[in-house]
């Protein structure tokens, strides 16, 4: 039995060292991209973005299912109506499992954007990161703690490494290209390439020298706006590359026009609403609903579970909600700002 035991701890184990070679992820993706590419800082409307996340997955499966929450900031500076520069401060917490394993990231993306027309704009952006990953193997059952009804934490264990709680923190480092640009009156277009964990910074708790593969992140999103209806038609995509993990989302969010902006005043006085699909291959189907209101944004999302998995999670995969806002300084009319 303790053979046994032993066997299904060394399978844990690993099992754990593969998933904390895998970052967390977000189905709303191209809310903020700045997450996935620091060379997206500063392209929103208006100066200053705050967004904040939440991100509810496997409750069906597990009694401790997996928790994100997010939150960032930013901002376009030097803007005298051709290049910029952006800025940024990220956050997220990821906690996962029985053994509560916790992720705390604190990022600084910063980025150049150079006007290369009237329509186009193309920026570098480089990100330092701090991680700080714990794991609290204390609060998991052993064998030796079971007392032949239930299992008593008061028993000591007999675990010398397995047992302990763990800490480790890490320097990290992003860098991304990203590309903006209105290709006629109704139509634009962004798309970004970014790498992250270029340190290849070690996630391990004890002396295996474990790391995090480097990842490749490919997304792209469209506007396409039909003035006769008012309806934009927004596809998008990401492409997620670490090591032997591949994940590609793909579909299209529709956005229609509520009520339209005065062209004498801020662009934030527009009240749309848009609902959309998404399809990560292989493992879920997305549903989407994101309402703006001047200057606010809120939006929610549902991952319904497709994968394997289906029989344990009954196709319930995430539940995700986010809460934007967006600050302009002065009075400049957003309405025609292009990079956006």
């Amino acid at each position: 039995m303790k053979k046994k035991l032993a066997l299904i701890a060394l399978s844990f184990s690993t099992v754990f060292c593969s998933f904390g070679q895998q970052d967390q992820h977000f189905s709303m993706f191209a809310e903020s991209p700045v997450y996935i590419n620091p060379a997206a800082a500063g392209f929103t409307p208006g100066d200053l973005q705050l967004f904040t996340n939440y991100r509810l997955q496997w409750s069906t499966v597990s009694d401790n299912p997996y928790r994100t929450i997010s939150a960032s900031a930013d901002l376009r500076f030097f803007d005298r109506g051709g290049s910029f520069m952006g800025a940024g401060l990220n956050f997220y917490n990821d906690l996962a499992g029985v053994a509560k394993y916790q992720t705390n990231v604190i990022s600084l993306p910063l980025n150049y954007a150079i006007q290369i027309d009237r329509n186009n704009f193309f920026s570098i952006g480089l990100q330092p990161a701090f991680y700080q990953r714990t794991i609290k193997n204390d609060e998991l059952n052993w064998f030796n703690q079971w007392n032949g009804v239930a299992y008593d934490q008061s028993i000591d264990n007999n675990e010398l490494i397995l047992s302990q709680n763990f800490s480790v923190s890490r320097f990290d480092v992003a860098a991304g290209v990203f590309w903006s640009g209105q290709i006629s009156r109704n139509a634009k277009l962004k798309l970004g390439l970014s790498g992250q964990h270029l340190t290849k910074q070690r996630i391990n708790f004890t002396s295996e020298d474990a790391k995090l593969y480097r990842k490749l992140n490919i997304h792209g999103q469209g506007e396409f706006r039909n003035e006769a209806t008012g309806v934009t038609i927004m596809p998008a995509f990401a492409a997620f590359l670490q090591g032997p993990n591949k994940e590609l989302l793909i579909g299209s969010n529709f956005r229609f026009l509520l009520k339209g902006g005065s062209r004498s005043t801020s662009y934030f006085e527009e009240i749309t609403f848009s609902a959309g699909t998404y399809f990560r291959v292989g493992d879920a189907l997305l549903i989407n609903a994101i309402l703006d209101l001047s200057g606010f944004s809120f939006g929610a999302s549902y991952d319904l579970n497709v994968s394997k998995l289906t029989a344990a999670s009954k196709g319930v995969g995430a539940m995700e909600f986010f809460l934007k806002y967006r600050i302009q300084f002065g009075t400049r009319n957003l309405r025609n700002n292009r990079v956006h």
